[in-house]
Order: structure tokens, then sequence, then C-alpha cells
């Protein structure tokens, strides 16, 4: 039988608003035949949110164009297809993940930030290991820890138990989460990803990034969003918020990576994000 907060919290999932159906809208047209820049780019330009956020990532460092975009059109062409993908599928909470998140000891952007970072140090694992698909980790990495946003006031709520938790009994963030408040970041994220229609690996992907040999399919993206998360963590954000570096013992073995090549692939994925940065 369910708590009444995991119910309370999974009501909440469920009084979510869908994707908008602007951004339904492009995603469906990119996966058309022959469609064009422009025709993405003018549906861009009706929802007046989604075209800044659009205009800001064109116009980012990691980009590397000195010349400043002002144009929606050469914005989508500058940041690709794929990548435009993966920013309609973050789009609706954006706002939200650049807020603070008081119960995870976030300041205003932190969660953004971490995401970025993560799904930067994803995408270029996923490069070195010669996955097919590198634009897929990044997303996953960029919505790893999308379900903080919902728990974050029933983690303020038990902040002080958490951290006695972690520090006494040595367990994960993600555990304790699960002992506390009976669901965890992780899973609530995948919800929300159900909720707007996320593709079934992505789902996947959030779910398990805290336990990937659990995901029936995907195992293998869920193991680099793991290792991606640890190093971003370790690197950046060691000492700062509620975030939980515990990288999986069957993680590496999903990759195929011994504990030697770990540390010179987690060295060349710093390097690969201070030169996208």
């Amino acid at each position: 039988m369910l708590s009444e907060v995991v119910e309370e919290i999974l009501q909440s999932v469920e009084r979510l608003r869908p994707m908008p159906t602007s951004v339904t809208r492009i995603l469906k047209e990119l996966e058309s035949e022959g469609v064009g820049a422009a025709t993405i780019a003018e549906y861009v330009g009706l929802d007046q949110a989604l075209a800044a956020l659009v205009l800001q990532m064109a116009n980012s460092a990691s980009m590397g164009y000195a010349r400043t975009c002002s144009s929606l059109k050469e914005a989508v062409v500058r940041i690709g297809f794929k990548r435009l993908r993966s920013l309609l599928l973050v789009s609706p909470s954006v706002n939200s993940m650049k807020g603070s998140l008081r119960g995870y000891r976030l300041g205003a952007g932190d969660l953004w930030n971490h995401s970025l970072f993560t799904a930067m140090a994803a995408e270029s694992l996923a490069a070195i290991l010669n996955d097919e698909d590198p634009e897929q980790a990044y997303v996953a990495g960029l919505l790893h820890d999308l379900g903080k946003l919902l728990l974050d006031q029933y983690v303020l709520s038990d902040y002080g138990k958490i951290v006695e938790f972690i520090q006494h009994y040595r367990l994960p963030l993600s555990t304790v989460e699960e002992k506390l408040i009976g669901i965890d970041h992780a899973r609530v994220g995948a919800l929300i990803g159900e909720r707007w229609q996320f593709p079934p690996e992505l789902v996947s992907a959030i779910r398990y990034h805290h336990n990937p040999p659990a995901a029936r399919h995907g195992a293998r993206l869920a193991a680099i969003v793991n290792l991606a998360n640890v190093i971003v963590i370790r690197q950046y954000h060691a000492q700062s918020g509620l975030f939980d570096d515990s990288l999986h013992p069957e993680t590496l073995a999903i990759l195929n990576l011994d504990a030697g090549r770990v540390e010179v692939v987690s060295s060349r994925v710093i390097r690969r994000m201070e030169q996208m940065a």
C-alpha cells in the first residue's frame, strides 16, 4: 500500500500540464522527411518562450560562433535538428530547473548548470565509447535529475534525517529518498517523462541512472549517465548541494571499462567538456 506522501507525489505528476502543443507540433515536424530549417523556425517563432530559448542556445559560447545570431532560421541551423529536439524535450522544465531548490540546497541555476554539465559529459562519454547516438546521451544527461523538481519540498521537510542517514549510514541520496519519502528522484523523473511522452529509452535512462543494470532496455544509456553524473559531481560540485555521486558497481562492466581505463576516459571527458564550454 502506497504512503500518503507517495500518493501525493504521484498526483502531482498527474496534475502536470501535458507537453505544450507548440512543442509536440515541432517534434512531429522534425520527424518529417525533407522538412527545412525555415519551416521549423516558423513553428518555433509561434512560441515566444521557446523562441527565446532557441536563440539563447544558438548564441551560447558552446556553439563556437563569434557572430551574434538574431534570426530564428539561423539559430535552428546552428543548433541542428538533433540538438533542437533535445532542447524541445527539456523546454517545459527549463524555468524550474533554473530556479533554486531549497530541499536539495541548490541555489538559482545550480540544478540547470549541473544538468548541462552532465549532458555534455554524457555526450562526450558516448562519443569516446563509440556509441551510435551521443545526442541521445546528451538529452538523457540533461533530464536525469528532473524528478528533483517535484521531490524538493519533501526533501526539505526531511532534510535533517536525510543528511543523518547519508552521513551515518553512508547511503546514497537516492536510497535515502526511497527509505524516508517512499520514492526517489529518479523514479519521479521517469514518471514525469512518461507524462510528457518521452521516448521509452529516455524514460528508462532517467529512471535507472543510479541503478543501470535494473533497466530492462537501455542499461548502457543509463550507465553512461551514471558515470557522467559521477564525473561532473566530483569535478565541479563536490561541495555543493545534495548530489548523489555513487557509481553503481556494475556501471563499468556495462560500459566495458576497467578501473584503470575509467580514469583515462574521465580525463578525456573533462577535456572535451572544457572545449565545449
